[in-house]
């Protein structure tokens, strides 16, 4: 039986958006399973980020996280209440604020890479070695992709694409 790029498309961002959905949700029953209930997975982002760099001004970790300082100076004013970071002014230039983490904070994001490892264990187990290099390969050029302005594509690129893929009449077949 054969399924149209259109369907399959579909059928992709249909699976794709349930699992950002079912992801967030058992991020925090994990979270609260190791009884870390007082902080969200995204402030624990926010964490894992920090943690990558032992030294990572508002600005970085903004631009590494994708949303404004704003929105990520709210979610530090949290964490830092909450006793899981600590604000400094930078020596050189007073303006620059840099976050480091507290104990508390490197377990938490310990426990959180558990998530993570295991979750990805458990797929690396489930599927053949080889699929696991195109799962890589695919992650890579969605980052690639989310990074780059595709959602600013031509309108008349696109409906030339999908005259192409009618008159080409491009099936995939369902079992890829």
């Amino acid at each position: 039986m054969k399924k149209d790029l259109n369907k399959l498309i579909v059928n992709i961002g249909d699976i794709f958006f349930q699992f950002q959905a079912k992801l967030q949700f058992f991020e925090r029953e994990y979270l609260r399973k190791f009884g870390i209930d007082d902080v969200t997975p995204n402030e624990v982002k926010v964490l894992y980020i920090i943690g990558i760099s032992n030294t990572k001004s508002m600005s970085e970790i903004a631009d590494a996280l994708k949303v404004t300082r704003g929105t990520l100076s709210i979610t530090v004013d949290s964490l830092v209440k909450k006793g899981y970071v600590i604000r400094t002014r930078n020596k050189q230039d007073r303006r620059v604020i840099i976050l480091y983490l507290t104990e508390k904070a490197i377990g938490i994001i310990k426990q959180y890479g558990k998530f993570f490892e295991n979750l990805l264990l458990t797929l690396a187990n489930d599927i053949e070695k080889e699929k696991l290099f195109v799962f890589e390969e695919i992650f890579e050029k969605l980052n690639l992709i989310i990074e780059s302005d595709f959602y600013n594509v031509d309108e008349d690129i696109i409906k030339k694409i999908h005259e192409s893929e009618n008159n080409n009449n491009l099936d995939f077949e369902e079992n890829i």
